[in-house]
């Protein structure tokens, strides 16, 4: 009797990644990150930023207040930084808002820096064309000219927009289980079929990941060897819902956000909507999560966030 197969491919990989990677980097962010935050800001004299609170860090009291004092000293000028620069708190946060799992760090004048990926990148070149299909295409080509092996760069060279926006919204701040039966007899047969490109860029992201936070779980290698380790950390479930904004018209009175959202109307697809205002993954799930996706919409007198075509 043969056991039960199960294929590890590119979108049961890197959702595996996601959901190991969300679990190390909460538990960085509610402890060591978060006491850094607080440093500095206390040094700065800067309060936590009123802002809607996105991807996962509405999930604890620790990670909101994490996500509300970094916010807020993304808007810090680098004029500040003089204040800061010895404080091994500050450098810290430095290193970690300017590190490779993100994207290239981009300074613009700032306390620190944001990261650009390979889905901004993608954002920047087609805007004001910005539609699912085309933003993950360009999105995967970025990613390879710019040999983007962050978070969204791996998910991008998969061509996957699900992956992509479930992706995005972890690494929000920045730039968002296994369920069933083992047969009794044999154990399950997992077969490995990620693409080799997309390994050897997952294993960069992996080790840098280990350089970042040399102390804590680490991350299994992108192995056919661990193909049941990512098999059992991949839930679609968990990933519906997610709701990350990834750009906005500041042309326009009120600014429109742009997002987009993984919506389980039937299946998995990915919703894009512009919005006078921030929806975060919470409001999306409360309100939206359910319904069928309506691909774009128009920005005059927008109501809700299908009401769009583009």
């Amino acid at each position: 009797m043969k056991g039960e197969r199960h294929v590890v491919d590119n979108r049961v990989f890197l959702l595996g990644l996601d959901e190991l990677y969300r679990l190390r980097m909460k538990s960085h962010e509610q402890g060591e990150l978060l006491e850094c935050a607080r440093q500095v800001a206390g040094m700065l004299d800067v309060a936590p930023a009123d802002v809607p609170i996105e991807g996962y860090y509405a999930e604890d009291a620790r990670l909101t207040e994490y996500f509300r004092l970094l916010r807020a000293l993304q808007v810090e000028p680098n004029s500040r930084v003089a204040k800061v620069e010895h404080l091994a708190a500050y450098r810290r946060l430095y290193d970690v808002t300017s590190s490779r799992l993100f994207g290239r760090p981009r300074h613009e004048e700032m306390l620190l820096p944001v990261a650009h990926d390979a889905l901004s990148e993608a954002l920047k070149r087609l805007v004001p064309h910005w539609t699912v299909p085309i933003v993950t295409a360009a999105a995967a080509q970025a990613a390879r000219v710019m040999d983007d092996c962050s978070l969204v760069g791996l998910a991008a060279r998969a061509k996957d927009s699900v992956v992509l926006t479930a992706l995005r919204e972890s690494v929000v701040l920045y730039a968002a289980t296994f369920a069933g039966s083992l047969s009794r007899h044999e154990p399950p047969v997992f077969e490995w079929r990620v693409d080799d490109e997309l390994a050897d860029a997952a294993n960069r992201f992996i080790r840098t990941f280990h350089a970042l936070f040399p102390v804590g779980a680490r991350l299994p290698a992108a192995t056919a060897e661990n193909a049941p380790r990512y098999w059992g950390a991949c839930n679609e479930n968990v990933i519906i819902g997610r709701c990350v904004r990834i750009g906005y018209d500041d042309q326009r009175t009120p600014v429109m956000h742009y997002h987009w959202a993984i919506n389980r109307s039937g299946h998995l697809a990915v919703d894009e909507f512009w919005a006078p205002e921030i929806w975060t993954t919470e409001r999306y799930r409360h309100e939206r999560a359910d319904q069928t996706p309506v691909q774009g919409a128009r920005l005059e007198g927008l109501k809700g966030p299908h009401d769009l075509i583009l």
